[in-house]
């Protein structure tokens, strides 16, 4: 029976693209069962398979479909023993620790059907709750543990459930697309006239790359929006600016220096791993942060603000290490 799971893991793990940000999932399971109350049933053997669906903008993470069979249970008196098939649906909240890591909680309703019903067993409607860990041991596979405690509508008996689970995912969320900037045609001249400025921004026509940009912001030398990208590294769950990475932060600290007149708006951004909630109030913090470390190099904080974007503006693709590195970043945008 075990070499059946396993097999059936590794042939998912064949079949299935595995991307970071994904719809849906498959999981052979495999664990044990301990009846308690007045079942009189011995410890068993479990198997089975759930299908999985993530959610989006509700309160939980993910409802699942599950179906678990035992067989050729023993009764503890005489020498009957019986199948179980058990079909529920589940809806799961998980809790991010880490990248790879996250604890989940479930709470969900069953049907159990009983092949040879005898003393309290019977076919009946069961209610569970419980909860795991999921660790992504690679970006296309992931390992779940798991323990529930299942309450039987008919006799109120219970049972325990303890099962480690062989996750693949699959159907990748497309990552928005990248708007480029728009091509400028420059207008026929009909006759020599003064250079013009149409958006104010100090850049003429003819070699504004950007045009219309709003009013008041900070351009270079191109006429685009002055950007500072601040590739600032962060210890997992944690808002600290290292350091290390201060001589990035220095360099917007010397130009607002250089300009007085300017202020600066702090885009804190994530990549895709994790609950959108999550990474809001992550990039929140860290933009938070690097406001921070500029009212330290001299900065005043009435001339700095954050705004927190979450995964929600990627630079490059989510579906690669490097592409996620890059998609984890503080901007700095500057306005007059």
């Amino acid at each position: 029976m075990k070499k059946t799971v396993f097999s059936l893991a590794a042939l998912a793990s064949l079949a299935f693209a595995a991307p970071t940000a994904y719809n849906y999932e498959v999981t052979p399971t495999i664990g044990g069962v301990q009846p308690e109350g007045n079942l009189d049933l011995k410890e068993q053997l479990t198997y089975g398979l759930r299908f999985g669906i993530n959610l989006d903008n509700t309160i939980f993470d993910q409802f699942e479909l599950g179906y678990d069979r035992s067989d050729n249970v023993d009764y503890k008196i005489g020498h009957d023993s019986t199948d179980f098939n058990r079909y529920y649906g589940n809806l799961v909240k998980e809790y991010k620790m880490s990248p790879e890591m996250a604890l989940y909680a479930l709470v969900g309703i069953g049907y159990e059907d009983v092949k040879n019903e005898q003393f309290e067993n019977r076919d009946s409607m069961f209610a569970q709750y419980g909860g795991g860990v999921k660790y992504w041991v690679t970006d296309n596979f992931a390992l779940k543990a798991e323990v529930r405690h299942g309450i039987k509508f008919h006799g109120g008996d219970n049972n325990l459930f303890y099962t480690l689970g062989f996750v693949v995912p699959f159907d990748a969320k497309t990552a928005p697309v990248v708007a480029a900037k728009p091509e400028v045609k420059p207008a026929p001249v009909v006759a020599p006239a003064a250079p013009k400025d149409s958006d104010g921004d100090g850049v003429y026509d003819d070699k504004d790359k950007c045009p219309n940009t709003p009013k008041g912001t900070v351009v270079d030398a191109d006429g685009c929006t002055k950007i500072i990208r601040l590739h600032v590294k962060f210890d997992f769950d944690k808002s600290t600016v290292k350091s290390e990475f201060m001589p990035e932060i220095q360099k917007v600290a010397d130009f607002m220096k250089q300009n007085p007149g300017y202020n600066v708006v702090l885009e804190g951004h994530t990549d895709s791993k994790g609950s959108d909630a999550y990474n809001m109030k992550l990039s929140d913090q860290r933009a938070k942060a690097v406001a921070k470390a500029l009212e330290s190099l001299g900065v005043s904080g009435a001339k700095v603000t954050t705004e927190a974007f979450g995964e929600s503006k990627p630079v490059a693709t989510n579906d690669t290490d490097a592409g996620r590195a890059e998609n984890r970043r503080v901007d700095a945008i500057f306005k007059k």
